[in-house]
């Protein structure tokens, strides 16, 4: 059966890299299972949409419930057996290094598929898979390190905390960023997990080339499994499976909550990475070009599809009108176009649906009483593009500034003193981020304390490392990855006591 490149290849007049052509005109672009790429029991695919046209140009695999016992099923013995967990932690490591070799040899293949599927402009897919590369590696180097603990305890006994690896992991990976792979799989994985993977539908060709990296670097089979789908069928039989000791879910509140309710049945553990309505405060002594600069690039960036897009730009009432205007004026003259265009700034949303919602929020917007200043309509007449919107005169009540978008859509809520720009950035059910923009260093130390969210940027905006935890608080979700969180994450600490008398 061949789930291949279809005959509406969007790849004609792209300039991808003869190892992506390779890839997208392989036999089989399915779910990788035990070691091997197999399609769906049923031959069922579902299609690849390239965001920039809107055309099919590639069908995968589409799994049900029929896969996923396969897949927790090799999951299971790759872990029971130890053939991975087991593993002397030089040699874990060794194959964790050469995976993020394999990332670096073929970073051009990565970005295509980034632009392919993802929408992601080509300046910005660098940043994307650099930091799928820094994750890996950064991890790469943990199963040496993954270290227990001697309790005090009388002369008599010996009490070791050995920190073990939690067995099954199902991880839920999100469609707006396919490069970054890694950062849901490679932590478990360090800590002698096995998982399975399932990928977004609408981008599931970076999962693929991805396992077939991990094949290549010599990850033992059934350590990663990978299931394409949907996730009211996989998703939902991966929660349920009584096989799945944990899961990890990136995506929306709505979906965490029932993979919450749902993973609460069998008390598996779970962590969720959930969605944000970000505040950016901008004092009346901030530097005015670096915070407008900043505000704009951290909606427009990817199209505002990021979960910490500052969608909030709560601005001092005396500086509103003329950093306004220098938001505005930036933001008109941005290039909308194919993410394949090395001049675009802006490039689509992810589907139709996505558009569609954007254009919903707007038309919300303008009936709730807001100002239209920028933007407002789609862009063109094929592809999923919207023009960069600013919205002034709003009310934090509003839906615009109360519920996620994920789209270029930004909502600007004048303040008058400091205490006012606290209560509305705390003032919603989510708490993943905030930015503060200010020259008061006394004032930035004390709008970090009063922020309610995961993490706060002074003076910047969206930057990371590997090696800094990440995630929210309320609504956004709990549990932190990056860091050595992660490792406690996907890790549980088992006491051992020893008779020494």
């Amino acid at each position: 059966m061949t789930i291949a490149a279809s005959a509406q290849d969007a790849s004609v007049g792209y300039p991808l890299s003869p190892k992506t052509r390779q890839f997208l005109a392989q036999a089989c672009l399915g779910h990788l299972i035990d070691g091997k790429f197999v399609p769906s029991a049923n031959g069922a695919t579902m299609p690849v949409v390239d965001p920039n046209t809107g055309a099919e140009f590639a069908r995968v695999a589409q799994g049900s419930p029929a896969e996923v016992e396969l897949a927790v099923g090799a999951a299971r013995r790759a872990f029971e057996d130890g053939r991975w967990r087991h593993l002397h932690p030089n040699k874990k490591e060794a194959v964790l290094r050469r995976l993020g070799a394999l990332l670096e040899d073929n970073r051009d293949v990565l970005m295509d598929l980034d632009m392919l599927d993802g929408g992601i402009i080509r300046s910005q897919t660098p940043f994307f898979v650099q930091f799928g590369i820094d994750v890996t590696n950064y991890y790469a180097g943990w199963p040496t390190k993954i270290e227990g603990r001697m309790s005090p305890t009388g002369p008599d006994v010996v009490v070791q905390q050995v920190r073990e690896p939690l067995g099954v992991c199902a991880v839920i990976m999100p469609w707006n960023a396919p490069s970054a792979v890694p950062l849901g799989v490679v932590a478990p994985i360090a800590c002698g997990n096995s998982i399975i993977l399932k990928p977004a539908e609408q981008t599931p060709l970076t999962a693929i080339f991805f396992g077939g990296l991990c094949e290549q670097a010599g990850l033992p089979a059934g350590v990663i499994n990978i299931v394409h789908g949907l996730g009211g069928t996989v998703g939902a039989a991966l929660v349920e499976h009584r096989e799945v000791d944990a899961i990890s879910f990136t995506g929306s509140v709505e979906t965490g909550r029932g993979i919450q309710a749902a993973a609460a049945k069998q008390l598996k553990r779970v962590s969720l990475e959930l969605g944000g309505k970000s505040p950016q405060i901008v004092f009346a002594d901030a530097d005015l070009d670096a915070a407008a600069n900043a505000a704009a690039w951290a909606v427009w960036g990817h199209s505002g599809q990021i979960c910490t897009a500052g969608s909030r730009v709560l601005v001092n009432r005396a500086i509103h009108d003329e950093f306004v205007a220098r938001m505005v004026d930036a933001s008109r003259a941005l290039t909308i176009g194919s993410c394949f265009d090395a001049e675009t700034c802006i490039g689509p949303v992810i589907s139709q649906k996505q558009l569609d919602q954007v254009t919903r929020y707007v038309e919300l917007g303008k009936a709730e009483g807001a100002h239209l200043a920028l933007g407002g309509a789609r862009h063109g007449e094929k592809g999923f593009f919207f023009e960069p919107t600013i919205f002034t005169a709003v009310s934090n009540r509003m839906k615009i500034a109360q519920e996620e978008i994920f789209g270029p859509v930004m909502a600007v809520i004048p303040f008058d003193t400091d205490e006012e720009a606290y209560a509305i950035a705390n003032d919603t059910t989510f708490g993943l981020a905030a930015g503060v923009w200010t020259r008061d260093l006394g004032r930035a130390h004390r709008a970090s304390q009063r922020l309610k969210v995961g993490t706060v940027w002074i003076n910047t905006y969206q930057l990371n490392e590997t090696s800094v935890p990440y995630g929210g608080v309320k609504q956004s979700g709990f549990g932190r990855s990056l860091g050595a969180v992660s490792i406690e994450e996907f890790t549980q600490v088992k006491s051992v006591w020893i008779n020494a008398a």
